[in-house]
């Protein structure tokens, strides 16, 4: 009994560093955190936590309130590779707007920690594809998640035909973006998706589908993540590092998927799509000609 009162002690503690820290306002999103226990979906402890000036120590013990606080958790030092700090991650997901019944491909699912809050969001009549192309951390993430209904693993990402798809979470870094996962956007779908350069750092985007023709797309933040396999390649990476030096990256408006050469709105041309700083659709619908995911097959 005692043991329960102070768990559930810490988890409130937990919610509340989450509100002022992330400056989270949504009630059914701090029911999710709530929901998952943090400390089943890291390495067994002691664990090795970031410190506020970016650095990292070891915790004394194995105590769930070590960790049940708005830090980052390493899960493999040798990579810099760390489950991130809930507080900025949960004011991503906020900024994703998931809601019951809907359908969500999580791309760098990790151990699975967010991956189940995503889905205490969606219900059981919606589901989650948690997407990990690293094979241990995969295989960790299904064990994790193998008790959860309406979550389902998947490899990479990008070689999988994503069903019709409301939210895309993208957790790593990436200097492109995959026709694949916005076909698959509903209109309405939004999708969460860091670009990132040469030292990992760039922008966060919130990109919302808005017509079959138009995807707004708005600058949420400047993040640091970690790179994603397969998304990379030395050219796409320079080109990202030349648009960060841009200081019109906040101005982005929109995601053109036309092949175009490139205009004075153009911020990061790529091979078949654009992140403009046109506001409008006006005079790209003819161009554009987005279409809606014709594929109804399950990641795989």
């Amino acid at each position: 009994m005692v043991v329960t009162e102070y768990l559930a002690d810490l988890r409130a503690a937990y919610m509340a560093e989450l509100v002022v820290h992330g400056g989270l306002r949504s009630p059914s999103l701090l029911r999710a955190f709530a929901a998952v226990p943090r400390e089943r979906f890291l390495p067994p402890g002691p664990w090795i936590v970031e410190a506020a000036d970016g650095g990292f120590y070891a915790t004394e013990d194995c105590d769930p309130g070590r960790i049940l606080h708005a830090v980052g958790v390493a899960i493999d030092t040798s990579r810099d590779l760390v489950s991130a700090n809930p507080a900025r991650i949960a004011r991503m997901i906020e900024a994703a707007g998931i809601v019951p019944g809907e359908t969500v491909l999580h791309v760098g699912a990790g151990l699975g920690y967010f991956s189940a809050v995503m889905a205490e969001l969606v219900g059981p009549a919606g589901r989650v594809i948690a997407a990990e192309i690293d094979p241990d951390l995969a295989a960790l993430a299904r064990s994790n998640l193998a008790s959860r209904g309406n979550v389902e693993m998947t490899g990479d990402a990008l070689a999988c035909s994503p069903p019709p798809l409301d939210v895309v979470f993208v957790s790593a870094g990436i200097t492109v973006v995959p026709k694949p996962w916005t076909d698959a956007l509903v209109v309405g779908g939004r999708m969460i998706l860091p670009l990132t350069g040469s030292l990992n750092g760039g922008f966060l985007f919130r990109f919302e589908k808005m017509s079959a023709d138009w995807i707004d797309v708005r600058a949420q933040s400047f993040v640091r993540y970690y790179p994603c396999i397969g998304t990379r390649d030395d050219a796409a990476v320079a080109a990202v590092d030349k648009a960060i030096a841009d200081p019109r990256g906040p101005s982005v408006r929109g995601l053109r998927l036309d092949r175009h050469d490139p205009d004075p709105d153009c911020w990061l041309h790529g091979d078949g799509w654009c992140l403009t700083t046109r506001s409008s659709p006006a005079g790209l619908a003819e161009e554009v000609g987005m279409e809606s995911h014709p594929d109804q097959r399950l990641c795989a």
